[in-house]
């Protein structure tokens, strides 16, 4: 029991990082873009965790895309590298929703029970089968909704003797796997979703185990527009649109009282500086004053 607890343990540790996203954009002019991603660590794809994961070598890809060009003219499948997690990007464009559906819900050959059984899984990029058992467009006046539902993967039951190793729940939480759902309009309901910014990109997280339904509903008026829009407000936009308006108004207060303080510098220094004492004017003989003569009997004066 102790071996089999350590076992189950390390498995999940290696498979902490597994994901597999898919997106689905639906254009205005009927056609979708169908993305599949698949991540998974370095570790379990070289083999070092004692679980490996086939099906991305250079060959691998090369098949997949004549496979999938083959089935979907313009598919294409990519290796992508995330950090320390590696694997392949399979991008398929549709002209019409009804090829889009059909893709979206062919039986899955993905089952991730392989690779926490401790042995390996492979993957087959060119028959990935879809993710939904059904998938809905419906239109009514100027109101879309999109439906998309999903089945529970169950693990093959143990064979007498032996113990599962890893339970539905706990596939679950190792295996991320996350759908976003783009449209041309205003998504105005998404139950159990996170949207991006402009509200036209819709994310759901789903959950191997569980039976799922996803909604979206969209709107094509200014009306639903607006009203979605002032009736869920981005706290983050809002939050630092407060936090820009403070810091412009301390510097504003900033430059008005240095400007003030500016201003009232010079005049107090006019005024503490003592006035300076005017001379006075020279003083001038009244013009009727007359000098006295020589006294009486006086020589004349000689010239030299």
């Amino acid at each position: 029991m102790v071996a089999r607890t350590v076992v189950a343990g390390a498995v999940a540790l290696s498979l902490a990082a597994c994901g597999y996203d898919t997106s689905a954009t639906f254009n205005a002019d009927g056609s979708v873009n169908v993305g599949l991603k698949f991540l998974f660590p370095k570790s379990l794809m070289q083999g070092t965790s004692g679980t490996t994961v086939t099906g991305f070598t250079a060959s691998d890809i090369a098949n997949a895309n004549a496979a999938l060009q083959k089935k979907y003219p313009g598919a294409k499948a990519t290796v992508v590298n995330e950090g320390d997690e590696t694997g392949a990007l399979i991008s398929v464009p549709f002209k019409t929703e009804k090829d889009a559906f059909a893709f979206l819900t062919q039986p899955s050959t993905l089952n991730p029970s392989g690779a926490t059984s401790g042995g390996g899984a492979g993957v087959n990029l060119g028959n990935t089968g879809g993710l939904f058992t059904s998938a809905t467009h419906t239109t009514e006046g100027g109101t879309d909704t999109y439906t998309f539902k999903t089945a529970a993967q169950q693990q093959p039951s143990p064979s007498p003797g032996s113990q599962q190793v890893i339970s539905n729940d706990e596939v679950a939480s190792i295996f991320t796997v996350t759908f976003a759902l783009t449209v041309p309009h205003v998504i105005t309901s998404a139950p159990g979703a996170l949207f991006t910014l402009d509200r036209k990109t819709a994310i759901w997280k789903v959950n191997w185990a569980k039976d799922e339904t996803f909604t979206a509903t969209t709107s094509s008026t200014d009306t639903g527009l607006v009203a979605n829009v002032s009736s869920a407000p981005d706290m983050r936009l809002l939050g630092a649109s407060t936090l820009i308006a403070l810091g412009l108004g301390f510097l504003l207060g900033l430059f008005l009282a240095w400007r003030g303080l500016r201003r009232r510098v010079p005049v107090a220094a006019a005024v503490a500086q003592p006035p300076t004492a005017v001379p006075p004017p020279p003083a001038v003989p009244p013009p009727d004053v007359q000098w006295p003569g020589p006294p009486p009997g006086a020589p004349p004066p000689t010239q030299i």
